[in-house]
């Protein structure tokens, strides 16, 4: 199986805007890095905005994804400040729209005719893993309550299951990361080709996304 996580491999579809949207939610960093990275020196830009709708290429994703509070997640949108909650999101996975035209690698059987009914039945949820592999290291479990929109673009063709966990607690004030790890019943394919890296995900657990880099600031009360 390729190492990299599953959520950031390049997939073989064509890219349309909603594609685009979801593919970018995945963290930036490698599964290599373990412990977040202390920037020298952080420019008032990025302080993360009092307004904290997440937008990304002109979409409002606290609307499309029905969240209200401060979402964490695609490059735009990986700052808080200290004592907000704030909800994690991650790229979205996206099958054949029906079991008609379906495709799958050699020896793979869905236990649904239609590939996101397949993915449907077999989630079983996600692990949110702050601060991997270090002393702060803390994990929450959340069901199949993150899906949070399942959408067809019409560009494409293809339906896209969106995710958002519940909010999670404050982080303290300065760089963390945040890591997600997908949790499947049993081997879920998406119809869409025949290559196992790069069309089916493995049953049990496993990383869906790199280690992302977070940023927590004190709010400025003066």
């Amino acid at each position: 199986m390729n190492q990299t996580p599953i959520g950031i491999r390049v997939r073989t579809v064509a890219v349309s805007a909603v594609l685009a949207l979801v593919t970018a939610l995945a963290g930036g960093a490698t599964a290599q890095a373990q412990q977040a990275v202390e920037p020298a020196g952080v420019p008032t830009a990025q302080v993360p905005p009092f307004e904290h709708a997440c937008v990304f290429e002109g979409v409002n994703l606290n609307e499309f994804l029905g969240v209200t509070q401060r979402l964490i997640g695609p490059p735009p949108c990986r700052e808080a400040f200290v004592g907000e909650q704030w909800v994690r999101t991650f790229p979205s996975w996206g099958t054949a729209p029906s079991a008609q035209g379906t495709v799958y690698p050699a020896g793979y059987t869905p236990a649904r005719p239609a590939p996101m009914d397949d993915f449907i039945s077999k989630f079983r949820g996600v692990r949110i893993v702050n601060d991997i592999g270090t002393r702060q290291e803390r994990s929450f479990t959340f069901g199949p309550e993150v899906v949070r929109r399942i959408t067809l673009d019409s560009e494409t063709g293809i339906l896209f299951a969106s995710f958002a966990t519940p909010p999670l607690h404050p982080l303290s004030a300065g760089g963390h990361t945040t890591t997600v790890f997908m949790q499947l019943s049993a081997e879920h394919c998406d119809g869409l080709g025949t290559n196992p890296d790069e069309n089916c995900l493995p049953g049990g657990e496993f990383q869906y996304t790199g280690v992302t880099p977070v940023r927590f600031f004190p709010r400025n009360t003066a």
